[in-house]
């Protein structure tokens, strides 16, 4: 255990001094600009004779660039004091962090020991770790204050340097020149940013040249290759609309690329973005390793919707590479949403839309950038009006969600992750593990510190996709307040859109507990205690990932469309040596995928009047009203003697407090923080407490407890202690066998 103090927290403040001193002198460089724009306005008209009401218009005509280039000098000079506070704050508590580590150290150099009676009766030293303990809580108090008044004066700093960013890029109108912006901040202030590495310089300029003339992503990424890796970072930052163009080659292959080879023998194949063979993460994860950090970079600049995406590839790794995967989402967003709020009544040709994108698309990356709008089905929407309002309504969501992605956390981790090469994923920037816009798209994000002991996946329903999964984000995030627990928000398939139509079809469950099962074994989480939460159709995948044999310590069924369990007919992938009768087991497999042992424990909670109960008994119902194969997600979980049922209960906060959780509406509550269902939820993720379900009465109609409005409310009760109804005396179960879909006819190995 260590007392993981940031190195920084621990450094000097001189170098940040300096740097307060280049923001202020760049500040004053803005300042002697804008007093010369306006002044040379009114030399010019002067010198043309004008008065009166036009040259109050040449002053107006300056008003907008005064303004962007005031603000722009305010935040200058605000990032420059906030620097100077940091250093100031690391005078102060810098020695004190430094002397509780050589502290710390001392005490592990040289720990306590005491003398003990052996059972022998001999008397022997032995490490008196209480006492080790006593200490290292000593310190760990000494640092927390110094830690967290650094902290502040860090956030303040980023911020600030955000801000400055934020109003230098406010200077340049949607699709503007380099050019155009130069005339808005003149030469002076211009060569201040290019010296700060705040805009692009000459050579960047000319490179962007060659660019907008490349034929496709493989051009695109050999003029980025010219770029020494330091500038190359910048420039992507600087230039979203380039790394568009990289997104679009979502599995790129270049056999001149040795590094680029290698990752692709230790892939195999890819089946929808992800690895095919779920045994090739391993060997994913060690290539990983043995590239050095220069290497890493470069892969996750040039390659980012590869790595982004790719199961084993640790945390911090996709993280990095798919924070510039969200900034070139941001920029085609907006041009998407510029092209539909553009179009007239009668929707567009496509030709017209692509010659309505602004900037230097090109038509191969502009037809990307409309994937969505061109097809014939979207035309047809598009030519009503109230749909494509809606599809405006969409658009505008995805680009908060995108830009929300992009700003610092409000409750940083603890330190940044850093390499050789530098930071690669700052401790207040958002951890997202999957990005990929396409149709409704893919999304999975970490919250809370990286190193936490308990981890909970959260899977959400029918109808979620890019323009609505904030809400689930948001409750999600707060399972991450404990810096013991962190939580994950996944979306790693294309779920359902429809509840009649498609949720009801098993392949959702299918395809997204195979995802479900990789994404998990990509994180590589053996020494976590990791739980899986899926809410409706979000349960049926985690059931069905259970059923394959994920590598979990804990499943929740959150009002789930079934368990994946006791499904009638024959299944792909890799269950078909269980036959059709059943064609998915009875009961879970006490094996993991690969053959691990596993103890796994299953809780669910489904609220009275939840109308998911439908799909709850499918498999009841099958037979007598004639429902086709593909339809239903397994046995009733709240009926199974392998799952440990918990009470929904009623609303503790709010305007409904007391109020029982029932009906249709119960189906998104029973995923609301104030709710004791959302209280069962912490409690199965951290390990705490919990409220079982119980019922009374006698055997014929047995009511639950709850249906009586007085009853004051079941104790919570302590997840442990809650017995699992697993039956030990059960037959052997496996997992149903390789996960490469390597199964013959016969169930023997192909």
């Amino acid at each position: 255990m260590s007392l993981d103090i940031p190195g920084w927290m621990v450094g000097e403040g001189d170098p940040l001094r300096t740097a307060a001193r280049g923001l202020r002198s760049a500040a004053d460089v803005v300042d002697d600009e804008r007093v010369g724009l306006r002044r040379t306005l009114g030399q010019a008209a002067a010198a043309l004779g004008w008065e009166g009401q036009i040259t109050d218009r040449a002053d107006e005509a300056a008003d907008p660039a005064q303004d962007g280039l005031r603000t722009l000098q305010e935040d200058l000079r605000a990032a420059g004091g906030a620097l100077d506070g940091l250093a100031g704050a690391l005078d102060e508590h810098a020695p004190t962090l430094r002397e509780v580590q050589r502290d710390w150290d001392a005490l592990h150099a040289d720990l306590p020991r005491t003398e003990v009676t052996h059972y022998t009766g001999e008397t022997i030293e032995t490490v008196d770790w209480a006492e080790v303990r006593r200490r290292e809580g000593t310190l760990r108090d000494r640092a927390e204050h110094p830690t967290e008044m650094l902290r502040t004066a860090d956030r303040g700093c980023r911020d600030t340097l955000a801000q400055v960013r934020a109003s230098l890029a406010a200077l340049k109108p949607g699709s503007s020149t380099a050019s155009f912006t130069r005339s808005q901040a003149p030469e002076g202030t211009w060569q201040v940013f290019r010296d700060h590495g705040l805009v692009d310089t000459a050579a960047d300029e000319a490179l962007l040249a060659r660019i907008a003339r490349a034929g496709d992503p493989d051009a695109v990424r050999a003029l980025l290759d010219e770029l020494d890796q330091e500038r190359l970072a910048g420039f992507l930052q600087r230039n979203p609309h380039v790394m568009a163009a990289l997104t679009t080659d979502h599995e790129p292959r270049d056999a001149d690329d040795p590094v680029l080879s290698g990752l692709w023998a230790a892939i195999g194949e890819l089946e929808d973005g992800q690895v095919a063979d779920p045994h090739a993460i391993e060997g994913i994860r060690e290539y990983w390793a043995g590239l050095s950090p220069l290497e890493q970079q470069r892969m996750r600049l040039l390659h980012p919707a590869l790595i982004g995406s790719l199961d084993g590839i640790p945390v911090e790794h996709r993280a990095a590479a798919n924070r510039l995967l969200v900034e070139s989402a941001i920029d085609v967003e907006q041009q998407r949403l510029a092209v539909l709020q553009a179009m007239p009544d009668n929707a567009a040709t496509r030709q017209e839309a692509l010659d309505a994108l602004p900037g230097w698309y090109p038509d191969w990356l502009g037809e990307t950038i409309l994937e969505g709008l061109m097809g014939e089905d979207a035309q047809t929407l598009l030519h009503d009006f109230r749909l494509r309002d809606q599809e405006v309504e969409r658009s505008l969501a995805r680009l908060e969600l995108y830009e929300g992605l992009t700003e610092p956390l409000e409750r940083p981790r603890f330190a940044d992750v850093e390499d050789a090469v530098g930071a690669v994923l700052p401790a207040d920037a958002r951890a997202v593990l999957l990005f990929d816009p396409r149709g409704d798209g893919r999304y999975a994000e970490w919250h809370g510190e990286l190193d936490s002991e308990n981890v909970g996946i959260f899977v959400p329903g029918t109808t979620t996709d890019l323009s609505n999964i904030g809400s689930y984000v948001d409750r999600v995030q707060q399972l991450a307040e404990d810096p013991d627990t962190s939580s994950v928000t996944w979306m790693g398939i294309d779920v359902p859109n429809s509840v009649a139509s498609d949720a009801t079809q098993t392949r959702w469950s299918e395809d997204g507990g195979q995802a479900l099962l990789r994404f998990v074994e990509g994180l590589g989480m053996a020494d976590r205690t990791v739980t899986a939460v899926g809410h409706s159709a979000g349960g049926g995948i985690v059931g069905f990932a259970d059923v394959y044999g994920m590598d979990v310590d804990r499943t929740m069924l959150v009002a789930p469309s079934g368990s994946g369990l006791g499904l009638h007919r024959p299944l792909p992938w890799p269950l078909d040596p269980w036959g059709e009768q059943p064609s998915t087991p009875d009961t879970y497999p006490r094996q993991t995928w690969d053959g691990h042992d596993r103890d796994v424990q299953r809780f669910t909670q489904t609220a009275p009047g939840d109308s998911i109960a439908v799909a709850q008994a499918s498999e009841d119902v099958r037979w007598w009203v004639g429902l086709p194969e593909d339809w239903g997600h397994g046995d009733n979980p709240n009926s199974s003697d392998q799952f440990i049922r918990l009470e929904t209960g009623r609303w503790t906060e709010g305007e409904h407090a007391g109020e029982r959780l029932e009906g249709f509406d119960a189906h998104s509550h029973v995923v609301t923080p104030g709710t004791d269902a959302w209280t069962n939820i912490v409690g199965v993720i951290t390990g705490g407490e919990v409220i079982p379900y119980r019922e009374d009465g006698d055997w014929i109609g047995p009511d639950n407890v709850y249906d009586e409005p007085d009853y004051p409310g079941t104790d919570p009760v302590p997840v442990d202690d809650l017995e699992s109804p697993w039956e030990q005396s059960q037959p052997e179960i496996m997992a149903p066998g390789p996960l490469d879909g390597s199964f013959g006819q016969g169930g023997e190995p192909a």
